[in-house]
């Protein structure tokens, strides 16, 4: 497994990747990037954080029986380890042994090139909402080429949680209070629970998330988040960026729509649209005129991976508000690896009606600029 594929679907355990950035010699041994989605169950009102660090070894070096520590902080438990036996070393990973005793994840790998990552994936349950939170930093040990058993510990890191502990509710109210805009999960998807933000992938962004990942609004005119439920086989993820713009500023062609769409589409990892498969429209949508309307079909760029699948979006303008939003829902229900060739209709039929479903709920309540300066 390669760490896109754990970027845009939670799938994972423990898995080492080869990268290919070359280590410098005056680098430290080991770069570590923690990021941490958060996470709101829509039934319960819970919310928690999925976690995925990811520590890389630019030492130039190749380390033998190596370990790593991870201790959570007070208030904090694992809800949930994923359990894979990972593959051989000629894709890429090395079997890796895991396991979590009162709040402490241990992770053991024989192993660990020069130039090679690791992504510890664990979902963490909150007490209570945090407004602020410290992580201890990893430690990793390991036999050096000589020999020599050596420690690392990587630095603390703390991070603010006010935006999500300030919020009386689930994710619809939080995207309220943050985005004004809404979609209404339980009418469209009473079965998906569970929604994670997930951050822009590694390979559109060219470095690894890190942080909080959650929504992102610059002020209430200008933000984005993405969003996904469910394992592979069974995922829908939605992304949505808007935008303050004029009139005269919106999509008017369909050459800046389709750019628009490739650089959206590779926010949810190394996919491709498939153009024979291309269907767009332009017309009125719910209260929006000349409303840019895409059916299509995504393909994974790396093959035996994840395949293909369907996808759909809106690109749309508001004239109250002067915002330019664009809406990119796609699913995953194929199987992964060398099975992602064979097609599953029924499968897909049914993620696109969740999609559809999804996208009809759309709902924004950014006002105009005239008001706020009223207020």
């Amino acid at each position: 497994m390669t760490f896109p594929r754990a970027a845009a679907f939670v799938s994972a355990a423990f898995f080492v990747a080869l990268a290919t950035s070359p280590a410098s010699p005056d680098s430290p041994l080991f770069s570590v990037y923690p990021s941490y989605g958060a996470k709101f169950d829509i039934g319960t009102e819970k919310f928690s954080l999925v976690t995925q660090m990811v520590v890389y070894n630019i030492s130039g070096q190749t380390f033998t029986d190596v370990g790593f520590k991870q201790t959570f902080p007070d208030g904090v438990s694992v809800k949930e380890t994923y359990q894979r036996e990972v593959g051989t070393e000629a894709t890429g990973e090395q079997s890796s042994a895991r396991k979590v005793e009162s709040n402490v994840f241990y992770a053991n790998l024989p192993t660990f090139k020069n130039r090679m990552y690791v992504v510890i994936p664990n979902e963490l349950v909150l007490a209570r909402r945090l407004n602020e939170i410290t992580f201890p930093g990893v430690e990793i040990s390991y036999t050096d080429p000589e020999g020599q058993k050596q420690t690392a510990k990587m630095q603390d890191n703390t991070y603010d949680l006010f935006i999500y502990s300030n919020v009386v509710g689930g994710l619809e109210r939080f995207l309220h209070k943050y985005n004004n805009i809404t979609f209404d999960f339980a009418k469209a998807v009473p079965n998906r629970k569970e929604w994670e933000f997930a951050p822009i992938a590694a390979s559109a962004q060219g470095r690894f998330p890190t942080g909080i990942i959650g929504t992102s609004g610059v002020n209430q005119y200008n933000g984005h988040f993405r969003l996904r439920s469910g394992p592979p086989g069974d995922n829908i993820q939605v992304v949505v960026a808007y935008k303050a713009a004029q009139k005269n500023e919106r999509v008017k062609d369909q050459e800046t729509l389709m750019k628009l769409l490739r650089d959206y589409l590779h926010w949810c990892g190394e996919f491709d649209v498939q153009p024979d498969a291309l269907k767009v429209t332009q017309g009125q949508w719910k209260k929006y005129d000349d409303s840019w309307s895409i059916e299509g079909r995504w393909v994974d760029t790396v093959k035996n991976r994840l395949g293909e699948g369907p996808l759909k979006a809106k690109v749309f303008w508001g004239a109250r508000e002067d915002v330019e939003y664009f809406v990119l829902a796609l699913a995953h229900g194929r199987a992964l690896g060398v099975d992602s060739a064979n097609p599953s209709p029924d499968k897909e039929a049914q993620l696109t009606g969740q999609i559809d479903r999804l996208l009809d709920t759309f709902k924004s309540s950014i006002v105009p600029l005239s008001y706020e300066r009223r207020r």
